[in-house]
């Protein structure tokens, strides 16, 4: 049995050892180039810090969210490319968004037109739909 264990740890480092040999495997293009953080920061509104990209992370534009339904906006920021997303109540009063189509986007935080990695977090600020944004 202490073979076979052994036998299978060494196919492991192996196989390891040769997908870091690959030339290709190793440059990813994940380090944006000087020019694209220069773009990345060139685009960002005013008030607004973008994120530089992640190792591996794509950049993405923020789009505009204001006005929303709180679940068109998730949908909307998924498809942009963007996964962590959270949700305040807007007016302060700790309210949750259990049903986030009852709910509409006021505020969101990267600013839109905000260029920055798709890792990301958007949080965006919401009231119930009936209610006034502040």
């Amino acid at each position: 049995m202490r073979t076979h264990h052994t036998v299978t740890l060494l196919a492991a480092a192996g196989c390891l050892a040769l997908a870091g040999c690959d030339p290709q495997a190793a440059d990813t293009g994940s380090s944006p180039a000087p020019a694209e953080t220069a773009a990345t920061t060139a685009l960002a509104p005013a008030g607004s810090t973008p994120v530089p990209p992640k190792a591996g992370k794509p950049a993405a534009v923020v789009p505009d969210f204001a006005g929303q339904v709180l679940q068109s906006a998730q949908d909307g920021a998924q498809a942009a490319g963007f996964h962590l997303l959270s949700s305040h109540d807007a007016l302060g009063k700790n309210r949750h968004q259990v049903l986030d189509r009852n709910w509409k986007v006021c505020t969101q935080t990267p600013a839109a037109g905000t260029a920055t990695g798709t890792g990301t977090k958007i949080d965006f600020g919401t009231v119930k739909n009936e209610e006034s944004c502040p």
